[in-house]
């Protein structure tokens, strides 16, 4: 009966809804017990490059016979398949053994097979903070915002957990109807209906092939959001506007919450699944795969690629601009995976808003720590009573074992090791109030944003040492807690980058600097199933940077995602609006550099007009990739003999991680600001480093609106070094366009 229903699963066109969801999940379970001479079988997802057949039907009948012709059984070849991607680009995702996916990969037209991987998912301030002001009473709209009509009818995808329909996030009301090239659909489940689509979430698609059972545990199999991560991400790059008077975290942080674009509509691909955000790699790949083919203009992934991934090659290829995280291992270097040249990879800041909680020592002195501890209407409990204070070197089970009755007291945890959700845990079961955190900066509110029953506070380590002194010296030391003030503006040191953001360089593809660029990612509040909440991430950045990219669409309908990507580097921001270098927060704050923040802060207003642009002709991506990222047998249509080191790609960076000889870069630059421009090239040398710009100065006009100019760049020791950093910028009376540089001398190839 099962074996039936698995085979007839893909002729029948008009099952039940139940039916066909939980059909390839006993498909995909029962293939998966079945065994080839003893081996388990796993999936394995083969790329075959471009869609070489007319119609969708015809590749997917490829693939079939393929993998029948490998299978040797028209039944197994059915059973095992998993995917088919047959829209942006040609493979399919298959349920076979080890031995199965070698001979896989020497069939002809094959150009790579890959085991399956797991990705994992990684705001009333943020666009005030960017400059994109909301129109109010007291100011009106930004130029960008009006002049884009608040991202009209630009389709973003967003690729994540799903999304929760009924929050005011995603009102449609006042909107037209839906773009007629829209050519999605609208997947219903058990707690999904037809109806949960709207002017405003325009199509939503789920993904259950491929992805573990344990996953779905207690979910409806649905685009409907349980998580909460899709649904804030979805709500910051384009969430409709809501009042102030509906949006905050319990009266903190209250303000007009909208997304970047408006009016914007969404397509939801939820490829993600469970708590923790797992997104197995056929899903995304067939996300990507159906965003093509609907017709979206920006997909929008806050999830942490692992490898260059041709499924997003593909998009951009058609026009699609791709967003991407940079992860959240920072902060130190070569944390970020994601090297991607043609996408944006986006990394996290702050913004100028901190929650400030004050702490009232028993002596009269006072601490100013951060928080999202606020007192609900039913707490009987009075601002103003002190509680015991202690301060602990740890904050483990072992220790509140002992300690029956902590009723009132406030504990500060001195180990900035510990895992601290534990301890609020421990202290609230014993009638405790208040958890004081320690940390190298209080901007990192991660460790405090899911407490609840009891305040947590974050302090800096000197306040803490302050306190414990405090504790130490005073028999019954006391302390109380005020719920948290919000507070915004030029006193906030901001943005900077924030100490969880994965930093450069990438270990596989250096000569790729990653991040692009930096946006807003540190305690961002935005919608979650009926409410607001905050969360931090580049998860939180990456929607930033996709809510501007569809701004930029529609004042730019015809620049392609490389002209879109340039603008943002070239006009981002590498210092405060005081002028002060931009910091990034770490075990130590220092100044950021292009490993924090590759060409810096992003600068909406300032990416609408850039002056000059570096575009890339999308062939040059393809001969790039598969170059470098297909199998060990000889690429496709690639003639390695002719191929140059990825810097020689016109990308709006450089970076050159092997200097060992003189050597020339070339950049070519596409006025598309006024018709006669002249600018001229003013050079930061990395330290070490000779370099020099030819020529010096580009005139444009009617007829030359193309220029390109050569980089010399000349180490000036032998010696195997550290990476440093430098900068090139145009610049005229009106325009600055400035691209970062990265070099590392060195003696050998290893060394």
């Amino acid at each position: 009966m099962g074996l039936q229903m698995c085979s007839s699963s893909s002729s029948s066109q008009h099952a039940r809804v139940a039916a066909w969801v939980l059909l390839p999940l006993l498909c995909f379970s029962m293939v998966l017990t079945r065994a080839h001479g003893g081996e388990s079988r796993k999936v394995y997802v083969a790329y075959l490059g471009d869609v070489k057949h007319g119609h969708p039907d015809e590749v997917v009948a490829s693939h079939h016979d393929m993998l029948t012709t490998l299978l040797q059984s028209k039944e197994d070849a059915s059973a095992s398949m998993v995917y088919n991607y047959k829209h942006g680009f040609s493979g399919f995702a298959a349920m076979l053994t080890a031995d199965q996916a070698t001979r896989l990969a020497e069939f002809p037209g094959v150009i790579s097979v890959e085991r399956s991987k797991t990705y994992r998912t990684t705001t009333t301030r943020s666009w005030d903070f960017l400059g994109l002001n909301y129109p109010s009473s007291h100011t009106p709209a930004s130029e960008l915002l009006q002049a884009s009509n608040y991202g009209e009818d630009i389709i973003i995808g967003v690729v994540d957990t799903g999304i929760w329909p009924e929050s005011r996030s995603f009102s449609d009301q006042g909107y037209g109807p839906v773009p007629s090239r829209w050519k999605g659909k609208c997947q219903v489940g058990p707690d999904w209906g037809s109806n949960n689509c709207s002017r405003k979430i325009i199509g939503a698609r789920f993904y259950t092939a491929g992805v573990p059972k344990e996953y779905f545990e207690g979910e409806p199999l649905s685009p409907r959001d349980h998580a909460g991560h899709g649904t804030h991400t979805a709500s910051t790059a384009a969430g409709s506007a809501v009042g102030q008077e509906a949006a905050s975290f319990h009266g903190i942080a209250a303000g007009v919450a909208r997304g970047g674009a408006p009016h914007a509509r969404i397509a939801v691909y939820k490829s993600c699944w469970s708590k923790e955000g797992h997104c197995p790699t056929p899903a995304v790949l067939a996300a990507i795969d159906d965003a093509i083919h609907d017709g979206v203009d920006v997909l929008s992934l806050s999830l942490e690629m692992s490898e260059n991934s041709y499924g997003t090659l593909h998009a951009v290829l058609k026009g699609i601009v791709m967003v991407h995280t940079a992860g959240n291992a920072g902060p130190h270097m070569q944390t970020i995976r994601d090297t991607s040249p043609w996408a944006i990879t986006v990394a996290a800041t702050n913004i100028d808003r901190s929650f400030d909680t004050v702490i009232t020592l028993g002596n009269k002195q006072q601490i100013v720590g951060q928080s999202l501890y606020y007192q609900g209407k039913k707490s009987s409990s009075s601002r103003s009573s002190f509680g015991d204070f202690g301060c602990l070197r740890s904050c483990t089970a072992e220790v509140f074992d002992g300690a029956q009755d902590l009723k009132g007291a406030i504990l500060l945890c001195n180990d900035q090791r510990e895992a601290l959700f534990p301890a609020a845990q421990y202290l609230m079961d014993r009638g405790g109030t208040g958890l004081i955190i320690v940390s190298s900066t209080t901007d990192d509110m991660r460790p405090v944003t899911d407490c609840e029953g009891i305040a947590c506070v974050v302090v800096n380590i000197d306040d803490a040492e302050r306190m414990c002194q405090y504790s130490e010296d005073t028999s019954s030391a006391q302390a109380k807690i005020e719920p948290a003030g919000t507070v915004t503006g030029k006193e906030i040191l901001a943005p900077k980058v924030a100490i969880f953001s994965s930093r450069g360089p990438s270990v596989t593809y250096p000569a790729i600097l990653k991040p692009d660029i930096a946006a807003p990612g540190a305690n961002i509040l935005a919608a979650k199933q009926d409410g607001y909440v905050f969360k931090s991430g580049t998860s939180m950045a990456a929607p930033h940077v996709a809510g501007i990219a569809a701004l930029l669409k529609v004042l730019h309908p015809y620049w392609s995602p490389a002209a879109i990507k340039s603008a943002m580097v070239t006009t981002a921001h590498v210092t405060d609006e005081r002028g002060m270098p931009i910091m990034a927060e770490g075990i130590s704050r220092k100044i950021a550099d292009p490993f924090d923040y590759g060409g810096g802060t992003i600068n909406p207003c300032g990416a609408a007009h850039p002056g000059l642009i570096y575009d890339i002709d999308p062939s040059d991506y393809s001969k790039f990739f598969k170059c470098t990222i297909s199998n060990k047998r000889t690429p496709v249509d690639c003639n390695t003999t002719t191929m140059q080191p990825a810097y020689y790609l016109n990308l709006p960076s450089i970076s050159v991680p092997d200097l060992r000889h003189p050597i020339t870069v070339s950049r070519t630059v596409t006025n598309v600001g006024e018709v006669n421009s002249v600018y001229h090239a003013a050079v930061q040398s990395p330290a070490g480093v000779k370099m020099e710009v030819v020529p010096p100065v580009l005139v444009f006009d009617a007829t030359n609106k193309v220029q390109t100019y050569q980089v010399k760049l000349s180490p000036m020791w032998k010696l195997h070094g550290y990476y440093t950093f430098g900068s090139l910028t145009w610049h005229n009376d009106q325009k600055t366009v400035r691209i970062p540089i990265v070099t590392r001398l060195t003696i050998e190839e290893f060394y």
